[in-house]
């Protein structure tokens, strides 16, 4: 019997069928497992860069990072999987943990970081109280497309200028705050080179550009360490080992020792963004994957809508208490709808991997922040790709995007640029006598934003 028939018969068998509805969907078994492998295979360098970036924080352990973004990844995928029955993949989100860092190293606000993934705990837990409840669809009817687009476009400049830092490609300039690195110093010669191959891929329409930035960025590492003698990419001693211990991370969002009554609005201001960017970044993930598979209809209705943002919710939660930051859905689950997947065995398939990887640490932890920048920066530039959905005919969009994406990158707080655009936006729409068209939660957050501000 050959592993064709033995496809065929497990695809035939009453449990995969009445669970995935493979066949309902017009998918095969084999389709599902190969569309899971790839997709793996394009979101994996999180693995290594989750924890080369939140590493760099003091108090946070690297080991204990990769364990927790392995299994919250695998938890989080599964119950999307199992529940959602969605080819779309969880893991720690890219912008998320960049703006998590800059957020505590440059001093936007004064919380430790346990504190301030207590935030996200927090902000977690209201997703997951929305997903539950019809407030869900209030808030995506509340705040305009414009101000969603903006954040995320905004993220993604931040997110490209950490990985240009990152890299050595942008330097520090005592005139002009800014400068050109040295390319010729061989790490930024391999990061541009890295990048440049990244980018021919995504205008070849090549869907594995982020994975291929990260593996040319270790090999060109590795044959530099062999050929001059660097350090960038040393080879483990050996390439598989017990998991990392959780120990110095699991639970310690719940240590409240250091934690003051002056810090409150620095929690309260995390609680409110984290919510925000992750319940409108993993919807519309799960809609574009989910219209893509043919799972969402020209209706727009959302099938286990309910079970596909609790796991994008649940996901927060169980990761935070581990040891990481937000989950949210990944945009390279388009990379599985696009090699045919149509259900949520896809995801289970990706869920077993992340577990299995587990058990590599040694080969992972040989990534520092400088060979995954190149990732980092690809990621970027797909967010920004949003930029052009904004109405900037409009005034008001206009002016709030501008606020949300030059104070993000030129204080180098995605929070300060929230902050700012929502303000905007509220004091726009008030002068043009257009008030009453804002809807009383805009004005609420832009009071709490402006509190954050006067803070500072």
């Amino acid at each position: 019997m050959n592993i064709t028939t033995l496809l065929k018969r497990a695809e035939n068998g009453t449990v995969l069928e009445s669970t995935f509805k493979i066949q309902q969907r017009g998918s095969t078994l084999g389709t599902e497992i190969y569309a899971g492998f790839i997709t793996f295979l394009a979101m994996s360098y999180i693995l290594a860069v989750n924890p080369a970036i939140l590493g760099g924080i003091e108090g946070m352990d690297k080991g204990a990072i990769f364990s927790a973004t392995a299994i919250a990844a695998a938890f989080a995928t599964l119950v999307m999987g199992l529940f959602g029955n969605y080819p779309v993949m969880l893991a720690p989100g890219m912008s998320m943990n960049g703006f998590f860092k800059g957020m505590l190293l440059s001093g936007s606000v004064a919380l430790v970081w346990h504190e301030a993934l207590f935030g996200i705990f927090l902000s977690g837990l209201i997703y997951v109280a929305f997903s539950l409840t019809q407030v869900r669809k209030t808030m995506i009817e509340a705040i305009p497309e414009d101000l969603k687009l903006s954040i995320t476009v905004s993220l993604g400049f931040f997110i490209s200028f950490l990985g240009l830092k990152n890299a050595g490609i942008v330097v520090d300039n005592p005139f002009v705050l800014v400068g050109m690195g040295d390319i010729t110093q061989p790490q930024v010669a391999i990061a541009m080179i890295s990048l440049l191959v990244a980018l021919a891929c995504m205008v070849r329409n090549i869907k594995l550009a982020t994975f291929i930035a990260f593996l040319v960025s270790l090999l060109l590492s590795l044959t530099s360490d062999a050929l001059l003698g660097t350090q960038f990419a040393p080879l483990p001693e050996q390439w598989m080992a017990a998991p990392p211990s959780l120990a110095p991370s699991f639970g310690q969002i719940f240590n409240f020792d250091s934690f003051s009554a002056d810090k409150l609005l620095d929690l309260m201001f995390i609680v409110i963004i984290f919510f925000i960017i992750d319940f409108f970044d993993g919807l519309s993930t799960i809609v574009g994957v989910g219209r893509d598979a043919g799972i969402i209809d020209k209706d727009g209705k959302v099938p286990n809508a309910r079970s596909a943002l609790m796991a994008d919710a649940g996901g927060t939660v169980v990761g935070t208490v581990l040891g990481t930051t937000s989950i949210t859905a990944y945009s390279e689950s388009g990379i599985a709808s696009s090699q045919g997947a149509r259900t949520g065995l896809a995801a289970v398939v990706v869920a077993g991997l992340f577990l299995l990887s587990l058990f590599l640490y040694p080969v992972f932890s040989l990534f520092s922040t400088a060979i995954v920048a190149p990732a980092m920066i690809v990621v970027g530039i797909y967010m920004v790709g949003h930029l052009g959905k904004i109405q900037w005919e409009k005034p008001e969009s206009r002016i709030a995007a501008f606020f949300t994406l030059i104070f993000t990158v030129l204080t180098f707080s995605p929070a300060n640029g929230m902050a700012m655009g929502f303000i905007s936006y509220a004091f726009t729409m008030v002068v043009s006598g257009r008030g009453r068209d804002v809807h009383p939660l805009i004005y609420a957050l832009s009071v709490i934003f402006l509190a954050y501000l006067l803070m500072l």
